[in-house]
């Protein structure tokens, strides 16, 4: 059966838990903080059923999403034509996608800057980004808390959780007793499975992911070794108010790059 974003009716119900308005706030208040200015054009990359990228097309701002998977970008230019929002998904891998098109704001957003499961994939993606940007353009990322990295802590994010939309209930388990690291790659193979109940019957489903573990100090060399960033900020969740810390309250690691070159 294809991978988890092969099912995006599904991927859809089951990732619908966020406060996508005050997500977007966040994005565009540390961009007009760091810009200068407000944000006119945005890219989200990796973006599935693109809650954020919606969210600023009705804002009217410039919305674009990119998403490797045919499949799910297809379902998404359905949800943007359904509700007549003025935003556009264009299939690409977040490597070597090249634009004509600047933006002023780029953002990646829940598990997927993890997808980048090389030193070698995480330079071509900040390399892409850059050349999206406008100069000096804003990239935000979202991605593990560090503590998540070592296994004697308790998670920052749940592993398991269910949504319903429409009489389908979507129980997800990210992981769970299957999840194996390697520390000689820093990748974790997890298996993600949906439990679907429906009012005519119950499935199953099983994908397994990979993902890259990488560390406040990697990510900051990697930058570093790009040259084409800065690190302007670092905070713990989509809030404008709590900085990164191993504060419980914080529960992501999201790092705001400025595009110097």
């Amino acid at each position: 059966m294809g991978n988890l974003y092969t099912i995006p009716e599904l991927y859809d119900i089951a990732f619908d838990f966020r406060d996508v308005p005050a997500e977007v706030d966040f994005l565009l208040e540390k961009t007009k903080m760091h810009l200068g200015r407000n944000a006119e054009s945005t890219m989200e990359l990796s973006c599935g059923p693109a809650y954020h990228t919606r969210e600023m097309g009705k804002r009217k701002l410039l919305a674009h999403g990119l998403d490797l998977e045919p499949t799910m970008a297809e379902y998404t230019r359905g949800l943007i034509a359904k509700n007549q929002i003025e935003a556009k998904i264009i299939e690409g891998d977040m490597r070597y996608y090249r634009s004509e098109q600047k933006y002023d704001l780029v953002y990646i957003l829940m598990a997927s800057f993890a997808q980048l499961l090389t030193n070698q994939d995480i330079i071509d993606n900040l390399n892409c980004t850059a050349d999206m940007l406008t100069d000096g353009g804003i990239y935000i990322i979202s991605t593990a808390h560090p503590r998540d990295f070592f296994g004697d802590q308790e998670p920052s994010t749940k592993l398991s959780w269910e949504m319903t939309r429409d009489y389908i209930t979507v129980e997800t388990c990210w992981g769970g007793e299957k999840q194996e690291f390697d520390p000689m790659t820093e990748i974790d193979d997890i298996i993600v499975s949906f439990k679907v109940t429906s009012p005519v019957e119950v499935k199953h489903y099983e994908f397994p992911e990979q993902m890259r573990r990488c560390s406040i100090k990697t990510f900051e060399a990697l930058v570093a070794l790009s040259g084409r960033f800065e690190i302007v900020d670092l905070y713990g969740t989509l809030d404008t108010g709590l900085k990164l810390t191993n504060d419980k309250k914080c529960w992501r690691f999201i790092p705001i790059l400025k595009k110097i070159k």
